[in-house]
């Protein structure tokens, strides 16, 4: 019987140094610093026999060190335990506590009990145990650990009537081992799941991944459909503009062409009755020019402003755009009697913008302005139509103010003006899209605007930023 318990005791301490290095190699993992205590508290247990049984030091009674062990088992194998099954049941450790706690006393106090007492706070922490397990009872690491209970159970209460220590240090070293195997086991199957959802995961990352990839050369190829769209719009838009501007343009061009042709005439005319001049003639030929250029003026100028073209961002004088867009429309206002006011400051300084996005917008404005006078006008014809152009300047930003005395815009349509295809003209007098690029370029150029509209008229505040730092 000697020799069993010897063998018994010198394998449940080597188990028990295997595991104090296990849980020193792995201490980054918390069952192994779980396990580091319990194998600790298990170590101070079984030191004492093994060095009796290997005759290195002679013990006749049981040591201090081997009582707090067993005292202390208790606490570090619940712990041990509670951990791994806490996703089953929240229990506290104060019945464990107490329970070392009144036997470590009880030991002290009474040593002449040691056996009943041991014997007594081991059963009552194995029916702790069994509660801690019981709600994974369907785990097979929980069955065999279950069934390791009931073994110590039957074991101690065959040894009982002995009362010797030794049955109670064999049974807390085969605890020991058969948990720290058994929940070892279980953690590696858990590690083996979590290994194989990681490569799931994995795999459904890579296929993420590549979707997209995919989704992101759709995404610019849709952005760039979108782009040539925003440009085809904005074209559209311009076109019109020209249609409704044509009346406006043809009287332009057909003021020079008118002086060239009188000139001509009067030119064939001295040349017949031969009283030309060569000095007369030259100046009748420059004037002639001076006309040429004038048109060729306002054709280059329309046929910049109609054709397709990207942002082309530059330093640009803001006054030079207003009055150059001017020129597009100022026909349709001189037509319809409507009075330009210019209030324009020489000072400000230059902006980073697109001349023909600029111009565009200056001009949708102010064909909105028209428009907006005119049906004033319609219900009010002694009324007179006036448009104020203002520009002037702070540290911050330029500033561009258009207002009217137009209708105004009521409150009920305010926020859907930007819209697309939006309009409150008929069919044959709006497309709905002048405003919607407006805004487009508005934000193209980081541009806020400032709408006030009432029945005596509509305000546009634009304010154009200088900090280039946060430019286009």
């Amino acid at each position: 019987m000697e020799l069993l318990y010897s063998i018994l005791i010198n394998l449940i301490f080597y188990t028990i140094i295997i595991e104090i290095l296990i849980g020193v190699l792995f201490y980054f993992i918390g069952l192994s610093r779980r396990l580091l205590l319990n194998s600790t508290s298990m170590l101070l247990i079984i030191t004492p026999l093994y060095l009796k049984y290997n005759r290195i030091i002679e013990i006749i009674t049981l040591s201090f060190p081997t009582l707090v062990g067993l005292c202390l088992f208790p606490v570090t194998l619940a712990i041990m335990i509670k951990h791994h099954y806490i996703q089953y049941r929240q229990t506290t450790m104060i019945p464990v506590y107490l329970l070392s706690a009144i036997s470590f006393f009880m030991l002290v106090v009474f040593p002449d009990y040691n056996g009943l007492v041991i014997y007594i706070t081991y059963f009552l922490f194995y029916v702790y145990i069994l509660y801690i397990i019981y709600p994974g009872r369907h785990e097979l690491a929980s069955v065999l650990l279950l069934g390791m209970v009931f073994i110590n159970f039957i074991y101690i209460s065959v040894t009982v009537y002995t009362l010797n220590e030794i049955h109670f240090i064999l049974s807390a070293g085969m605890m020991n081992i058969a948990v720290s195997f058994l929940l070892g086991y279980n953690l590696r199957n858990r590690i083996v799941s979590l290994l194989n959802q990681f490569n799931v995961i994995n795999e459904l990352n890579n296929k993420l991944y590549h979707r997209l990839a995919r989704l992101k050369q759709s995404n610019d190829s849709c952005r760039k459909i979108i782009l040539e769209k925003d440009l085809e719009l904005s074209q559209m838009a311009r076109h019109a503009s020209l249609a409704e501007l044509t009346t406006g343009i043809a009287h332009e061009l057909s003021q020079p062409l008118t002086g060239i042709k009188g000139i001509s005439q009067n030119m064939i005319d001295d040349i017949n009755a031969e009283e030309f001049e060569n000095l007369q003639g030259v100046s009748e030929l420059m004037k002639i020019c001076a006309l040429v250029d004038k048109s060729t003026s306002i054709i280059d100028h329309i046929r910049n402003f109609s054709k397709k073209s990207t942002l082309s961002i530059k330093q640009i004088d803001l006054n030079k755009v207003i009055l150059e867009a001017i020129d597009l429309i100022r026909y349709q206002l001189k037509k319809n009697n409507i009075d330009l006011i210019f209030v324009l400051d020489d000072a400000i300084p230059q902006i980073l913008g697109d001349k023909l996005s600029l111009e565009q917008l200056i001009v949708n404005i102010l064909m909105n302005s028209k428009d907006a006078i005119l049906e004033k006008q319609f219900s009010s014809p002694d009324d007179s139509g006036t448009i104020r152009i203002t520009t002037f300047s702070d540290e911050q930003s330029v500033s561009m103010i258009i207002q009217d005395n137009g209708s105004g815009i009521s409150e009920d349509i305010m926020n859907k003006i930007w819209s697309p295809f939006f309009t409150t003209k008929k069919r044959e007098h709006g497309t709905g899209i002048g405003l919607s690029i407006c805004n487009k370029i508005l934000k193209d150029h980081k541009a806020t605007v400032d709408i006030q509209s009432d029945t005596g008229g509509t305000q546009f505040s634009i304010r154009f930023p200088l900090d280039q730092a946060k430019g286009i």
